[in-house]
């Protein structure tokens, strides 16, 4: 909007452009963020792949949620 204002650029395709450049830094950094996540969750949360997941206790389901969640969007 700044841009615009100063007269600068094709005023609509210099926005588009920056809009699209912003939202690939924040895709990226959202991505780097849930992969730290991870990391965190192999090191701290315990593993529950050879549990029977009908016979989880309620916090192991979260916890199972919680790990499948992060690594969903780490992908």
């Amino acid at each position: 909007m700044i841009i615009l204002s100063t007269g600068f650029g094709n005023g609509i395709i210099t926005t588009l452009f920056i809009l699209l450049i912003t939202l690939l830094l924040m895709i990226f950094r959202k991505k780097y963020i849930f992969k730290g996540l991870a990391i965190v969750n192999k090191i701290i949360l315990p593993s529950l792949i050879l549990k029977d997941l009908s016979k989880l206790k309620v916090y192991e389901k979260l916890i199972f949620g919680y790990r499948y969640w992060v690594t969903k969007n780490s992908l």
